[in-house]
């Protein structure tokens, strides 16, 4: 049996990923200039917090002075036929972009923005990485607008090049002249060390599922959210990634050092199962 194509949509149609064209002039691919975002659906299709999705969207397009025209209703109800047209009884990805649309002279903003609106298959990390933990290196960048998720992923693409080649499953950004900690190149950070949790404030990017967690850790354990030094990450008990498709992952070493005994920490796995029963309420 053939495989469906995914449908996307693109600029008010809905078209099969091999008809999905954008301009070479648009901005988005011309200068990198446009934001995203990325929701994950559990069983039933539902996205999770969708809202919050949105409204990280929204401010990620204000940052770098992109006006979206289209309200938040208007987006949800577009997610919802799209993940309509590529219903086939899977968990899916949905990457929304808008773009500074069709420049005229290379620099200038469109007439209009790009909306895509991108569902297909979500293909889940392996079980075995969350039962032994993964590695991670740390990588010196400090971003440029960290609070917007935008299109500039130049070095998140290098970082993550270099990290592969390490057998690593992430990157964590650090800004070794200010000796602070920043975040993973599509995770959260949090750090655990005597009882206590936190994570880098300030000059990362508002995660979504960062937050969740953020209050459930408080529900059981004094939770901060802090400038980290670089110290702080290599001496910590317990360390893990947050992300939509990642979910909680425990990592187990940073550069060439053992983080706690070399295993998931009791703490990392009591989060993980408590994001887990929130996730498996629905109350979201």
């Amino acid at each position: 049996m053939k495989k469906q194509e995914p449908i996307y949509y693109l600029n008010g149609k809905f078209v099969a990923k091999s008809k999905a064209k954008i301009s070479l002039w648009d901005l988005g691919f011309l200068r990198g200039y446009g934001v995203f975002d990325y929701i994950v659906t559990y069983k039933g299709g539902k996205p999770f917090l969708l809202k919050k999705h949105l409204k990280r969207l929204n401010n990620s397009a204000k940052i770098i002075g992109l006006k979206i025209p289209w309200s938040s209703n208007t987006l949800e109800k577009l997610i919802v036929k799209t993940l309509f047209k590529n219903k086939n009884g899977k968990e899916k990805i949905i990457r929304i972009i808008v773009t500074g649309g069709e420049t005229m002279d290379g620099i200038s903003l469109g007439s209009k923005p790009t909306l895509a609106i991108m569902v297909y298959d979500r293909k889940r990390y392996p079980a075995s990485l969350y039962k032994r933990g993964v590695n991670v290196i740390t990588f010196n960048y400090n971003r440029e607008s960290p609070q917007a998720k935008s299109l500039n992923y130049i070095q998140a693409v290098k970082a993550m090049n270099i990290a592969k080649k390490k057998k690593a499953a992430e990157a964590v950004y650090v800004y070794k002249n200010l000796d602070k900690v920043y975040e993973g190149t599509q995770s959260s950070l949090f750090i655990i060390k005597k009882g206590t949790i936190f994570t880098p404030d300030g000059e990362t990017l508002p995660g979504i599922t960062r937050e969740l967690i953020n209050n459930i850790c408080k529900k059981f354990y004094p939770t901060f959210m802090k400038e980290v030094k670089i110290d702080e990450l290599f001496n910590a008990d317990e360390v893990f990634l947050s992300a939509s498709n990642k979910e909680i992952l425990p990592v187990v070493k940073v550069d060439n050092k053992v983080i706690g005994n070399g295993k998931p920490g009791d703490i990392t796995k009591q989060i993980m199962s408590e994001f887990r029963k929130f996730v498996e309420s629905g109350r979201w």
